[in-house]
């Protein structure tokens, strides 16, 4: 399968969108994933601690991988222990400690590859990847009921205003469903709080044909919600690049960068199902861009959308995901 191109190719300065992933997996080491992507893109790989790589000055910048916790990654795990009266900077063997860690958390907590932003034109390069990850049997998604790993996706906004930021999340709110039922999300996903849906008193809230906030407002709004970096289509990272004053002003989490993409966090990492492609995964993301790019007919889908909720007694979303099916069917 092919990677598609989005509605709007270029940014609002005229340059190339460019898109990060983030791969979730387990099964190889993190010092043979750096020097498997050492081997496809370039660059040299640095040990960074027990937990962190990097690849620097690949041929498309600098690769970070790493194990995905907090705990480790901040090392929160020494005040934990120093809490009951161990004090892990005496330790002799600190080193063998962090390895016992690694290995415990390594069976439920993936590692994670952190690619620099690929441009559009470049995004087959990650096919590489993907396939070399195979041939060292990764485990993705799909390898264990335990395994709520996901695949990251950090499209470069196509513009940075209030407008085109609420069109994408307008686009995807109407699309999370479909795209649910399209990319079958794992159960251990779906069970998990990363992916939670957008709640309904907020997306009737924004879909009104009157909600044309300016920047202050839309982050506002947002919080306003309690909405979290625990969604599918997470825009706090936007919102830090774009309004950072406002949004660390009611900003809760401490995980979250500024960056001019989206953060769209639904995807199952299937990496070790041969069927599974990356394309895939990007162009159902697209389809949000699409109804995000056609103004008419987001407009015409947020008014239906509110007239079935409205109508519906016992819950609309069958309904729903068969009238957005018909729109994806007209538009691939």
């Amino acid at each position: 399968m092919s990677f598609r191109n989005p509605p709007k190719i270029k940014n609002q300065d005229g340059k190339e969108r460019s898109v990060g992933f983030e791969f979730e997996f387990t099964g190889v080491e993190m010092k043979d994933a750096a020097e498997m992507t050492s081997e496809l893109y370039g660059g040299k790989v640095e040990q960074i601690s027990g937990y962190e790589y990097a690849v620097n000055d690949s041929e498309f910048g600098d690769f970070s991988l790493e194990l995905d916790a907090s705990l480790f990654l901040n090392k929160k795990y020494e005040k934990v222990l120093k809490s009951v009266g161990l004090d892990v900077d005496k330790l002799k063997n600190k080193e063998k400690l962090e390895d016992t860690l690694r290995d415990m958390a390594s069976t439920v907590v993936p590692f994670e590859i952190i690619t620099p932003p690929i441009p559009i034109s470049s995004l087959e390069q990650m096919d590489r990847l993907v396939e070399k990850l195979r041939e060292w049997k990764a485990k993705g998604t799909g390898s264990s009921f335990f395994y709520a790993f996901g695949l990251h996706l950090n499209p470069e906004v196509p513009e940075l205003s209030a407008e085109s930021i609420l069109h994408h999340l307008k686009a995807y709110v109407m699309m999370d469903a479909w795209i649910r039922k399209d990319a079958n999300i794992d159960l251990a996903r779906k069970i998990t709080p990363y992916i939670n849906e957008y709640e309904m008193d907020y997306i009737r809230f924004i879909l009104q044909e009157d909600y044309k906030p300016d920047l202050k407002t839309l982050i506002t709004d947002y919080f306003k919600f309690k909405n979290s970096r625990n969604r599918p289509l997470d825009l706090l990272p936007v919102f830090m690049f774009m309004d950072e004053k406002t949004t660390k002003g009611l900003l809760e989490e401490e995980l979250t960068s500024a960056r001019p993409t989206f953060h769209y966090r639904l995807p199952n990492c299937s990496i070790e199902d041969e069927s599974w492609s990356l394309a895939e995964e990007w162009n159902r993301w697209l389809l949000v861009e699409q109804l995000a790019n056609d103004e008419k007919s987001l407009d015409q889908y947020s008014r239906a959308f509110l007239n079935m909720d409205e109508k519906s007694v016992f819950g609309m979303k069958k309904k729903w995901i068969k009238l957005m099916d018909r729109w994806v069917n007209n538009v691939r």
